[in-house]
């Protein structure tokens, strides 16, 4: 007996994260259409894509029509060069809102018209704005205070989507995701001292990195995939947002890790303080409600990140 694949829209998939996740979809079988514009990264063969953009309602309306997916995975959010998300939402704020939140809407807008109830989501931690005590993990109904354009947007997002979610029943789930990690990340931001420690890591190299001393939530990015694919397949998401904490590390940690992994680098780590100290999070509401837990630890992430290194300079 053949099994029809489960079919999902992707939006955002030729960047970092919707790309690991994309990836994950096809090898679990899933039949994918990627919509949006062209991305840094290549698509893989199996998955298709149509040109476009979140910000057209009609161009999302056709693409709905056209492949009835039984559900809808969205990472669209607003970038411009190779500086990450913040940078681009503080350096054009009118295209970030644009992108991220009336984008949003139209998207939630289009799937309403297209009969579709099931929208999986991107946020982000930001949202909650500048840490006042990193020794308490916030939960999901802490207060948010963003404290950057793209943090507003997120918000605002989260308001669009909890508006369609009552209005309409959709079965909406927002991820507030962390720093996500491993192959395949290309823009700088704030990953950009880790992809610098994992760069450097040789015997014998000694840099010197400014970093942050405050510990951070992280996640490998395929393991955002394995939870995608679960709130897509599963019951209905019974919350609209959910944390998702990874794994807490800091610089120092990732440091040590990859000395472990490369005998003989010594990284230096000058202090420097973060322009925004970021809270860590609890996913305990999501850990309770789907069972999910991630797969990879900072080691398994540098391993992966070195790997891709290596593989790229043809290193044995």
């Amino acid at each position: 007996m053949t099994t029809v694949p489960r079919s999902v829209l992707l939006i955002g998939g030729t960047g970092f994260v919707g790309g690991a996740v994309l990836r994950h979809l096809l090898t679990a079988g899933w039949r994918v259409t990627v919509f949006g514009p062209p991305g840094p990264l290549a698509l893989p063969a199996a998955a298709r894509h149509v040109a476009g953009s979140i910000e057209d309602a009609a161009a999302l309306r056709a693409v709905l029509a056209e492949t009835r997916p039984a559900a809808i995975a969205s990472f669209a959010a607003y970038a411009a060069g190779t500086g990450g998300l913040a940078r681009a939402g503080e350096a054009e704020p009118e295209r970030a809102l644009a992108v991220n939140v009336l984008g949003s809407g139209r998207l939630l807008e289009a799937a309403v018209q297209a009969g579709i109830s099931r929208v999986i989501w991107t946020s982000s931690t930001v949202v909650y704005g500048p840490a006042t005590d990193l020794t308490a993990r916030l939960a999901e109904d802490a207060p948010r205070r963003p404290a950057s354009i793209y943090g507003l947007t997120k918000l605002l997002a989260e308001e669009v989507a909890a508006f369609m979610r009552r209005r309409h029943g959709l079965e909406i789930a927002g991820l507030r995701i962390p720093l996500m990690l491993g192959p395949g990340l290309w823009y700088e931001g704030a990953a950009a001292p880790v992809k610098r420690l994992v760069v450097e890591a040789r015997p014998g190299a000694r840099p010197r990195i400014a970093v942050s001393p405050h510990p951070f939530d992280a996640m490998h990015v395929a393991d955002l995939g394995r939870l995608v694919e679960a709130l897509l397949a599963g019951p209905p998401p019974r919350h609209d947002l959910y944390n998702v904490a990874g794994f807490t590390t800091a610089f120092a940690a990732i440091a040590a890790a990859l000395q472990e992994r490369v005998p003989g680098y010594a990284p230096s780590l000058a202090t420097a303080e973060p322009p925004v100290l970021y809270p860590l999070v609890t996913d305990a509401r999501l850990r309770a409600e789907t069972g999910f837990a991630i797969a990879r630890d900072l080691r398994a992430t540098l391993r992966d990140m070195l790997a891709e290194r290596d593989a790229k300079e043809g290193t044995p």
